[in-house]
């Protein structure tokens, strides 16, 4: 059984064990579905020259590591394209001067060109950086940055500059700067990971030893609302973002899963059984709690709108014990009516709202295998995300509403992937023995 099907049975499991009734799997069917519209933004072709020193003698391999961070963040955009080193060796010099020779640059057919400079502290502890991004088509200077701080920020330093690239091109502040958490299994269950969005800086986060589910960011990027199995009953949990803080936010008999902050961040939504039921609430900031939803079969999933004024879930209450997506007032919950948006599978789940607001993205059962898919609120039209071999499960937006990571499971393998909004190709981010699997995206970083 895949691991997704697995996740949405133990809310009916957990459910039969407190209301002593059985679960009803879903069974697959086939579907039909066209693909995403392809990306219509032109990439750009962008050099990114040897770093120079500011003052003082040059630290290659300094400019070298930190040059090569810069250039990946950019390539793992998918909108620009670097150019290669050897094809501007002759010319990459003169940049040092100041005077570009904006010409030569547009032969080797480069658009964009930037040039880094930097500077170490004497005690080698604290990094200067300073960058300037030129359009060579139109012959201009673009952009200004410059950063400071500790040996332990380089990497930060060139992401954040990426960022700003990205923004220049795009309009939307790049992602570089992001991380994701996720799940990964133990022997005694599961526990949290953090990573970079370019792959690096894997850490752990949590010692569980127990089951833990369904993280998820908070929107000021300071704590994860996560359902942990520690002290033998599903309950809420509350951890800082380093990992230095835990604490019990609600654990109420019964189930406490599938949490979702509010836009705002004073909210959380999540599925509650304390009223013999599976459904959803919403605790406040005061842990004051609100049911939405009042229905005899299973609601889990929710995820709110970017407005906060919605929330999609998942319920099997189209009473054919099949999980489908719906839509309800983020106030009155359920009793103002729901709006069922998928129909072309009998397994659904997962759903996650973008962060422009104009889609939602869910796993999909598809010929036996699981796919993302996407649903567009103005043409309630729906698209696949994902095709091909292996399944594809628990979307997660990136902030600038460009990317999509979810898990990816072949065989017992799994790993957490990345891919753009109307791309072709996916890129792995993971790479655990373990697996990984519940990706969550981070908010922008305070810059």
């Amino acid at each position: 059984m895949c691991i997704q099907k697995a996740k949405y049975l133990l809310i009916f499991i957990l459910a039969a064990l407190v209301l002593g009734f059985p679960p009803n799997p879903a069974q697959a069917e086939s579907d039909i579905f066209v693909e995403l519209s392809k990306e219509t933004q032109s990439e750009v072709n962008i050099a990114v020259p040897g770093f120079m020193p500011l003052v003082g003698e040059a630290d290659e391999d300094l400019a070298e590591k930190t040059r090569s961070i810069l250039e990946n963040d950019l390539s793992l955009f998918e909108l620009f394209v670097p150019v290669k080193h050897n094809l501007y060796s002759g010319i990459e010099g003169e940049i040092q001067t100041g005077r570009l020779n904006y010409a030569a640059w547009s032969q080797l057919g480069v658009q964009w060109l930037i040039k880094g400079q930097y500077q170490k502290s004497i005690s080698g502890e604290k990094y200067k950086f300073v960058f300037r991004l030129y359009d060579v088509v139109n012959e201009q200077f673009l952009l200004g940055k410059r950063y400071q701080g500790r040996k332990s920020y380089m990497r930060k330093m060139m992401h954040r500059f990426a960022d700003e690239v990205m923004e220049q091109l795009t309009g939307k502040r790049g992602v570089a700067d992001t991380r994701l958490a996720f799940l990964s299994r133990t022997p005694q269950g599961k526990e949290m990971y953090v990573v970079d969005f370019d792959g690096a800086n894997v850490k752990k986060l949590t010692d569980e030893r127990s089951i833990i589910l369904a993280p998820d960011w908070s929107p000021d990027g300071r704590s994860i609302v996560y359902t942990s199995y520690q002290d033998h009953n599903p309950d809420l949990i509350l951890l800082a973002t380093n990992g230095s803080r835990r604490r019990p936010l609600l654990k109420l008999p019964g189930i406490n899963s599938a949490p979702a902050w509010s836009p705002d961040g004073t909210k959380i939504s999540l599925v509650l059984s304390k009223d013999s039921n599976s459904e959803i609430y919403v605790l406040n900031r005061w842990r004051k709690l609100t049911r939405l939803t009042r229905h005899f079969n299973i609601d889990t999933s929710p995820t709110w709108s970017p407005d906060g004024k919605r929330i999609a879930f998942t319920s099997d209450r189209s009473g054919t014990g099949r999980p489908q997506i719906y839509i309800m007032d983020g106030e009155s919950g359920d009793r103002t009516g729901v709006m069922r948006i998928t129909f072309q599978s009998r397994y659904n789940d997962n759903p996650a709202w973008s962060p422009d607001g104009d889609k939602i993205a869910y796993t999909s059962l598809i010929k036996g295998r699981f796919q993302i898919k996407m649903y567009h609120l103005e043409t309630r039209e729906t698209t696949a995300v994902t095709t091909g071999p292996g399944s594809k499960e628990e979307p997660t937006w990136s902030p600038d509403g460009l990317f999509l990571a979810y898990r990816m499971t072949q065989g017992r393998s799994s790993s957490i992937h990345i891919k753009r909004v109307g791309g072709k190709k996916s890129r792995q981010l993971t790479f655990l023995p373990e697996g990984g699997t519940s990706p969550t995206w981070s908010p922008y970083p305070k810059k």
